[in-house]
């Protein structure tokens, strides 16, 4: 929440009002101007439930009603920014900082309370090219992809990945490539994909079961751009590879895409 912007969103201001001594913010929202959706229409505050918070508005047209206060948003002024202020308390201060980090990477959605940190430590992991714990990448990547798109989730895992010894973990590599290709960007996830091409590659068989499916898509992708037939057999042999490893619902659904490609 900042309190210096023009407006601030009903929703910042609602949890302020189950503190105590929010009078001062009460007084301070009385007559203000508030908007749902579009700022150039506008409504006068003539009341405010701090039980309900709900506020009864005064419309342009001079009829009343009532609407939840988290609904809208609210015209700043000074006095207004000093009742908040007042209110505010250093994990208010804290809490801010972490979504603006979050905005700044790219995460646009509100985060909820219990997935902020863990999303902030992601980021910042991220920011410093420093590779989390296994359970640490799962757990970003999750809540990467549950507020953001495969973009930010791309992001995440390419810079943790500056951060990996060589060979990388199997299951970053398998994110990332993931990340990438749901983002439309298969050429940019193809030569993450080489690591199945190495005798030292650190992958376990499952890893390199899904990898090799992976490359198999990657190069049916391109092969669709340019009906290249020597695309369509380096997905073939990923497809046979991956088979003998172990067969498996995506290494069917791999065969079955390069049948459809033949035909």
């Amino acid at each position: 929440m900042a309190i210096d912007d023009e407006d601030i969103s009903g929703e910042d201001i609602v949890p302020l009002l189950h503190r105590p001594n929010c009078q001062a913010l009460i007084e301070a929202l009385l007559h203000g101007t508030f908007y749902l959706d579009d700022p150039d229409d506008t409504a006068t505050i003539l009341r405010v439930d701090p039980h309900t918070r709900a506020v009864q508005l005064r419309l342009a047209s001079g009829r009343t009603r009532s609407v939840p206060l988290a609904s809208g948003y609210v015209l700043m002024t000074p006095a207004l920014a000093a009742a908040i202020a007042e209110l505010r308390t250093p994990a208010d201060a804290a809490r801010d900082k972490a979504e603006r980090a979050l905005i700044a990477f790219g995460f646009r959605a509100r985060v909820e309370e219990d997935d902020r940190l863990p999303l902030l430590a992601a980021v910042e992991a991220a920011q410093a090219y420093r590779l989390p714990w296994r359970e640490d990448r799962f757990e970003g990547l999750r809540l990467a992809r549950r507020y953001g798109t495969p973009r930010e989730e791309a992001r995440l895992a390419a810079a943790w990945l500056e951060g990996a010894d060589d060979p990388p973990p199997g299951d970053l590599v398998i994110a990332l490539v993931s990340a990438l290709r749901e983002s439309g960007r298969s050429v940019e996830a193809i030569p993450h994909t080489d690591l199945v091409t190495r005798k030292a590659s650190g992958l376990d068989k499952d890893e390199m079961r899904i990898l090799l499916i992976q490359r198999g898509n990657l190069w049916l992708d391109r092969y669709e751009l340019g009906r290249d037939a020597e695309l369509l057999e380096r997905a073939r042999q990923c497809a046979k590879r991956s088979w003998a490893i172990e067969p498996s619902e995506q290494g069917s659904a791999l065969y079955n895409r390069i049948r459809k490609l033949e035909d």
